[in-house]
C-alpha cells in the first residue's frame, strides 16, 4: 500500500490544534524583502501590479488584507 492509500485522520477545520495551519493564523512571513503579520496579507500582497501597494499589505490583519486584496488592480497572470 502506498503512503497516500493509506487511511488517516482527514483535517476538516483550522481550529484548536490545526489553526497554525491557517492562512489567517497570527504569525509573521518575510517574503521578497517584506515582512507581513500573516501569509493571508504576504498572499493578497503578490496580485498587486505596483511594488508600492505591496508594501501596504504588511501591517494588515488577514481579514483586511483579503478584503483589500478584492479592491486592488490584480497582475494580469
Amino acid at each position: 500500500m502506498r503512503y497516500y492509500e493509506t487511511p488517516r485522520e482527514e483535517i476538516d477545520w483550522f481550529r484548536e490544534e490545526y489553526e497554525f495551519l491557517s492562512n489567517f493564523y497570527p504569525t509573521k512571513v518575510f517574503f521578497d524583502g517584506i515582512t507581513y503579520y500573516n501569509s493571508e496579507a504576504a498572499y493578497q500582497a503578490q496580485k498587486c501590479l505596483n511594488p508600492d501597494e505591496m508594501k501596504s499589505f504588511a501591517n494588515l490583519s488577514s481579514d483586511e488584507a483579503k478584503r483589500l486584496g478584492q479592491k486592488i488592480d490584480m497582475r494580469p497572470d
